[in-house]
């Protein structure tokens, strides 16, 4: 880009954005404070934001230790700047993002065939353009998938859990807003580095997504690991097996995904009749996790070799990806937190010397499934600042 004073301002205008999508609620003496711009640049900057509808004045807050009081400045949620379906192979999550990062779920609905998913989104964005402030301008929307998806193209490429392949979203929805698409664990570890302190401090992380099948996304250098055909950080099809009998979705045998999935320890304890309390896969699991806690002897042995296989899968990641950050999430964000001492334990007797000097494993900062919209939603966000004009 040539600099000149419009191109300058056009800068200015996202560095400004920027910093209020990162650190929230500012004031002008504060901007100017973090961006080293003259208050008066930053006074034309924010009138021409607030002009366009991207930024909004608040309260008024302290801003110095002598009492003097400024007005706040924040991003505005009069528009949404993203309509995110969560796609599960069982159901599909609907939310809506604001451009200050929150996000709020509204509907879900069962993901069933590619032709009733089309369809199915199609009336839901029909519905939303009625019951919510979507924006010709500013929203977009976004699919995380369980898969190998084309961010580009917004193309899912094959996704084996649900048999779809070679799906061009923009051909199917029919809605004048920018269509974006992306893996649910890229989306989730997108989230985790821009709200995460530790990610952000590191710049090199691994989300283990575990769900009915396992993703993984990684960020190293502070950019998400793709791949030349998009299946970078696909740990789930890694071979835990060699010499297995049992089939993957995939078309592999002996993959992580088939003997540590959430859906493995859950078929284990529910084989003999007995059934777990929830609907969905992760409410099982949070009761097969309740029934292990309080010492129940078929919950631990359902556990065992989920544990064991999960284990196998983080020592992968660990000797292959050299991470700071391990992130475990998707349908279940507590499994660190329950197994965390057990796992540990496992992994730290199969590992490199030294390769778990300073390694941080946790559970997902967000609720069950909500990582991947906040990527989601992010995305969106990151559009909108990237097209400012």
């Amino acid at each position: 880009m040539k600099i000149n004073s419009q191109s300058m301002k056009l800068l200015n205008e996202q560095l400004i954005v920027r910093i209020l999508v990162e650190k929230g609620s500012l004031s002008q003496v504060e901007l100017s404070r973090i961006t080293k711009l003259t208050p008066s640049t930053i006074s034309r900057i924010v009138f021409d934001l607030i002009k366009m509808g991207l930024v909004e004045k608040g309260k008024r807050i302290q801003t110095s230790a002598l009492g003097r009081r400024a007005t706040s400045l924040l991003l505005t949620k009069n528009f949404c700047s993203s309509v995110v379906f969560n796609v599960g192979v069982e159901q599909t999550e609907v939310a809506v993002g604001y451009l200050d990062k929150s996000t709020k779920k509204l509907y879900t609905f069962p993901t069933g065939t590619l032709s009733s998913f089309i369809e199915k989104v199609n009336e839901f964005l029909n519905l939303l353009r009625n019951e919510q402030p979507v924006s010709s301008k500013y929203t977009s929307i976004v699919f995380a998938f369980p898969g190998i998806v084309d961010p580009q193209k917004a193309e899912v490429i094959y996704a084996p859990n649900l048999n779809w392949r070679n799906v061009k979203l923009t051909e199917l929805i029919h809605y004048n807003y920018p269509i974006f698409a992306d893996n649910e664990a890229n989306l989730s570890i997108l989230a985790e580095s821009a709200l995460s302190n530790d990610v952000k401090k590191f710049g090199n992380a691994f989300f283990l997504y575990i769900s009915q099948g396992i993703g993984g996304g990684a960020i190293i250098n502070n950019k998400i690991l793709r791949g030349a055909r998009f299946a970078g950080g696909e740990i789930g099809h890694t071979v835990v097996e060699a010499r297995s009998n049992t089939k993957c979705h995939c078309g592999n045998y002996g993959c992580l995904e088939r003997f540590a999935s959430l859906l493995l320890p859950i078929t284990e304890y529910e084989k003999n009749g007995k059934k777990l309390k929830g609907k969905t896969l992760g409410e099982k699991f949070d009761s097969l996790i309740k029934m292990n806690n309080i010492g129940e002897q078929r919950a631990k042995e359902a556990l065992k070799g989920f544990l064991y296989y999960l284990s196998i899968g983080l020592i992968n990641i660990v000797n292959t990806f050299n991470p700071n950050v391990i992130i475990l999430g998707g349908d279940s964000n507590s499994i660190w937190k329950n197994f965390g001492e057990e796992l540990y334990k496992m992994i730290s007797k199969r590992t490199m010397p030294k390769t778990l000097e300073g390694v941080i494993f946790r559970d997902t900062i967000f609720d069950k499934g909500s990582a991947s919209i906040v990527g989601g939603n992010m995305l969106a966000i990151e559009h909108i600042i990237e097209t400012l004009s």
